[in-house]
């Protein structure tokens, strides 16, 4: 929901109503992708609210002013404030989808949170922290370039075994993450290794991974979460372009 619709539509709430909920995202973010997609996903009213960390504080939203974590994403319904993208899945599945997309069983709505806590840590802290944003953006990388590309090399070798395990271990027996259906584990991990694309890496020697990855990206709202992401990468291509 853009910013203007949601706008027009809170306008309609009287001052009894709390009105739809408030995220605040950064829009390159995984944990703010899959957020976001979960609520388009399964039509929860909501108003987005982009963040710029790096302007003056002033501008940061006042939210964030009286609350002990600057981070997204962070989710205000009503009086209810949650942060972090784990944590806000498991608050709207919880409260408004009867955790719809987690899996159809308890042992797999559990395995559904389990991978989403992986994934929000270890594949993120990898994929991300250690391997792609060091590259690109300099608030991650190290003071060096010698130290900056160690962490860089460590990065991709702690990448392919990630993906190892994803190959051998999550999809050798199944279509998905967590089984035969796709559930919310899929989406969250995929929105952290779409990253990947911002060094036009190359999935051929995980194959299932590959297949896996595309059969995700079908997903309904998939483009429309992802245009940023996207953008960004066909930046960073017409950038090799000139330079190369």
């Amino acid at each position: 929901m853009e910013n203007g619709v949601a706008e027009k539509k809170i306008n309609g709430f009287n001052k009894h109503d709390k009105g739809p909920m408030e995220l605040y995202l950064i829009r390159i973010s995984p944990p703010c992708r899959a957020v976001w997609l979960y609520l388009l996903q399964h039509e929860i009213p909501h108003i987005l609210h982009d963040v710029d960390f790096s302007k003056h504080s002033t501008k940061i939203p006042e939210v964030f002013k009286s609350h002990s974590h600057q981070e997204v994403p962070l989710l205000m319904d009503g009086e209810i404030v949650v942060f972090e993208g784990q944590a806000i899945l498991r608050y709207l599945a919880m409260k408004y989808t009867n955790y719809a997309g987690y899996g159809l069983s308890l042992q797999q709505q559990m395995l559904s949170e389990s991978v989403i806590s992986w994934c929000f840590s270890e594949v993120h802290r990898v994929i991300g922290y250690s391997y792609i944003y060091p590259q690109f953006l300099d608030y991650y990388s190290l003071n060096t370039t010698e130290s900056n590309e160690c962490l860089i090399e460590h990065g991709l070798r702690q990448v392919t075994k990630l993906l190892e395990v994803i190959e051998n271990r999550y999809l050798m027996n199944n279509k998905y993450l967590t089984g035969p259906r796709t559930t919310i584990a899929d989406t969250s991990v995929a929105t952290v290794l779409v990253l990947l694309e911002w060094t036009n890496f190359n999935f051929k020697m995980w194959p299932k991974v590959e297949a896996w990855l595309t059969r995700v990206k079908q997903h309904h709202f998939w483009d429309e979460v992802h245009l940023t992401h996207t953008d960004f990468v066909k930046d960073i291509q017409r950038s090799s372009l000139i330079y190369d």
